[in-house]
């Protein structure tokens, strides 16, 4: 509740400002038809009901309007402070406020914010329940009222007339009109109908009822009922003629009663502030049309002023990701451009950047990069298994370089250079697509960057954290909670918690350990960190603060295990668990042990070639005492081809996966053959269709396979949850017990 209090307190804040400016203006207007003035309200009604708006250059607002007043982790603050956009004031009010004390359990800001929720909560529910005691009393009243016309009634115990009810409203007038007075007040109560003010006078009620401890807005909701009775006046006189001004004056007068009906009820029109009703009649002069055309220019500017936030500006995105994309070319001889490319790349220790060559001239296009080192760095990365980050290199260049095809890395010790070289051929197979899909987007770049490791070394981790945790914290679109700010700023958020990854975590808890982690830089912190741990983080309690957090925060240690191993009989079987074994561990670069699980649809023999349809089940784990973490899965159809060598032995041929989005039916059916003849196999590929609705059966052998796997490693407990907390697996499941 006090997250909703909050919410309401900062947009009758933002409200108080576009208040002052309406009366303001209003004042300007004096000589303008009321209705122009009455319309400005609904600019203060949407300031005061909805928690966000729209950017405009027009935007009158003050700069921070797009920051909230009064941030949601102010309880949280060591030095709590509002952001009014008034220096004097945030300055007076920060130093007013109570600072949590060292050691004390609960902020006293909190206690008072939450005695504050309970506080307006009654206040509303007060003015509903003597709204509607109201209503209950006046109708009573209405009980001898006497039908004249359609919704027109007489009753004698009225003095002033009105209108009542929500869908069919009715008018009620006092007894003993006579004919030139009642045909003036017909008119005026039928115009409120007409324009739906009396349910307009209820909305702004209800608003005024969230609002209530808000003394502009009673000043707002008075002025606006006053707008609202002298556009209606006039109306009338603009219907039946200006000479009708002293008569309908009179009329006033003499229903002037002297009794104030509260001007909080949202029941009558037209029994206040008579004196100014009359004084506007009797000064009514039909508007020009000069005076009109810069009323309502003047107010349609200051209504889009008043109703747009003022645009934000936005920061500079230098992240790598963005600097690489802006790079992005079609063409293998853009040298300005695969340049750019080149020079962003992080390549390992001792191994310099000293230029490149285009080969361009016939294709296959391709490019030299020339690198300099020492013989000892050579021979070392001589080495494929030290090659790990010329790959990452390969691969993002061939998802940026639209046709290039061959990439040669030179590195060159000034004796014998010794030359590494990557095809794009190769770089699709190891992502079971083509890679230069992976650069349509920011998003689906930042995939590609997150599953190589040549970006994460690239950047000094402490400015990583520290720059993009500025940006998310700068400026919220909504509220001020820290999931708004997160979601505001995801990119940024992605930054930390991509490329910063297992170093960035390490120094978020270095802050937490020196103390700096105080309000929402604290929160969000928290939240990174524990995305970041997983099943690593053993505290489960959600309630906790950022340092709670910290101090309770034990790191479950890692059990490292193998990848699975089929132990079955099945030939076929087995070279479909190695197979697939295998090539999930070539891409596996994050840790963790693989589990497989394939469904075989059938196996097709031509000359010396066999050839496998499969549909795998393939997750990644990690084991953190007995908590399981899932660190990524798939799902994939795929055909597996294998080639029968001379002492027998089967050797992988050719991978073919399916592909995704509209090409996933297409590229099944187009594998779904022989061997050799290529011929189709009738069947098989609605089969597999079929299950791929339905692949209960290899998930459920998934789990059979990890339990086979954790048991013969000796492990006798772990369980699996997923993200609400729910166990998706548990060695305990009584399925599992012999």
């Amino acid at each position: 509740m006090s997250e909703l209090f909050l919410s309401v307190l900062n947009m009758s804040l933002t409200a108080s400002y576009v208040i002052f400016f309406v009366i303001l203006v209003r004042l300007l207007l004096k000589k303008a038809p009321k209705i122009i003035s009455y319309a400005l309200w609904g600019v203060v009604a949407f300031r005061l009901i909805i928690p966000f708006s729209f950017e405009s250059m027009f935007s009158l607002m003050p700069r921070n309007t797009n920051t909230v007043p009064i941030p949601h982790d102010i309880i949280y603050q060591q030095s709590p402070q509002i952001n009014s956009g008034i220096e004097v004031v945030d300055s007076f009010v920060g130093k007013s406020l109570p600072a949590p004390a060292i050691g004390a359990s609960v902020n006293p800001l909190q206690i008072y914010i939450e005695i504050g929720a309970y506080i307006w909560v009654l206040g509303i529910i007060a003015l509903l329940v003597y709204s509607l005691v109201s209503v209950l009393i006046l109708k009573r009243q209405l009980k001898s009222a006497q039908l004249i016309e359609q919704n027109i009634f007489e009753a004698k115990n009225l003095k002033t007339p009105f209108v009542l009810g929500l869908i069919r409203p009715k008018i009620y007038l006092p007894v003993g009109l006579n004919a030139t007075e009642r045909s003036y007040i017909l008119l005026h109560e039928q115009t409120h109908i007409h324009r739906k003010d009396h349910m307009i006078k209820i909305v702004a009620f209800l608003i005024l009822s969230i609002h209530w401890f808000n003394p502009l807005v009673w000043i707002a909701f008075i002025l606006m009922s006053a707008d609202m009775e002298l556009s209606c006046d006039e109306r009338v006189l603009k219907e039946m003629n200006e000479d009708i001004k002293k008569s309908y004056a009179n009329s006033l007068l003499s229903l002037a009663t002297g009794r104030h009906i509260l001007n909080g009820s949202p029941l009558a029109f037209g029994e206040e502030n008579v004196k100014n009703r009359i004084k506007n009649v009797l000064n009514y002069k039909k508007p020009r049309f000069w005076v009109i055309a810069v009323a309502l220019v003047a107010v349609i500017v200051v209504g889009v002023g008043l109703f747009t936030n003022p645009i934000t500006a936005k920061p500079i995105d230098n992240s790598l990701t963005s600097q690489l994309l802006k790079n992005k070319t079609e063409y293998v001889g853009d040298n300005s451009k695969v340049g750019g490319i080149i020079s962003l790349l992080m390549f390992p220790k001792n191994i310099a950047y000293d230029s490149f060559e285009l080969l361009t001239n016939s294709e296959p296009f391709a490019i030299i990069v020339n690198l300099k080192t020492d013989t000892e760095s050579r021979d070392l990365y001589s080495g494929e298994a030290n090659q790990q980050q010329f790959q990452d290199n390969a691969v993002i260049m061939f998802a940026l370089i639209g046709n290039v095809e061959y990439i040669n890395f030179s590195i060159d010790d000034g004796l014998a250079p010794y030359s590494i070289q990557y095809t794009r051929e190769w770089a699709n197979h190891q992502y079971g697509k083509d890679v230069r899909d992976f650069a349509r987007s920011k998003e689906e770049f930042s995939k590609l960057i997150n599953d190589t490791s040549a970006i994460g070394k690239n950047t000094d981790i402490k400015k990583l954290v520290e720059d993009n945790l500025n940006i998310i914290m700068s400026s919220p679109k909504t509220s001020s909670s820290p999931q708004d700010y997160i979601n505001a700023h995801n990119n940024e958020y992605e930054n930390i918690f991509k490329y910063g990854g297992e170093d960035a975590l390490q120094y978020m808890l270095t802050q937490f350990e020196v103390g700096n982690d105080e309000g929402l830089r604290g929160q969000i912190m928290m939240r990174l960190c524990k995305e970041l741990l997983e099943a690593r983080n053993n505290v489960t309690d959600e309630s906790l603060s950022p340092q709670e957090w910290y101090n309770a925060l034990d790191i479950r240690q890692e059990i490292v295990l193998p990848n699975y191993e089929y132990d079955g009989q099945d030939t076929i079987e087995k070279l479909v668990y190695d197979t697939e074994i295998e090539r999930d561990s070539t891409s596996n670069k994050r840790g963790g042990f693989i589990i497989v699980a394939p469904k075989v649809f059938g196996s097709y023999e031509e000359e010396d070639m066999l050839k496998v349809f499969v549909t795998t089940y393939s997750a990644r784990y990690k084991l953190f005492d007995n908590a399981l973490s899932e660190e990524g899965g798939s799902i994939i159809p795929a055909a597996i081809t294998y080639r029968k060598g001379d002492n027998g032995r089967y050797v992988l041929e050719k991978y073919e996966q399916a592909r995704d989005g509209s090409e996933f039916g297409p590229s099944i059916r187009e594998y779904c053959t022989m061997p050799v003849s290529g011929k189709e196999i009738k069947g098989l590929a609605d089969k597999i269709f079929k299950h791929y609705t339905d692949y209960e059966d290899i998930r459920t052998l998934l789990y059979d396979n990890l339990f086979k796997h954790l048991k013969k490693n000796g492990i006798t407990d772990a369980t699996l949850t997923n993200s609400q907390g729910k166990i998706e697996f548990s060695m305990k499941d009584p399925k599992y017990k012999p």
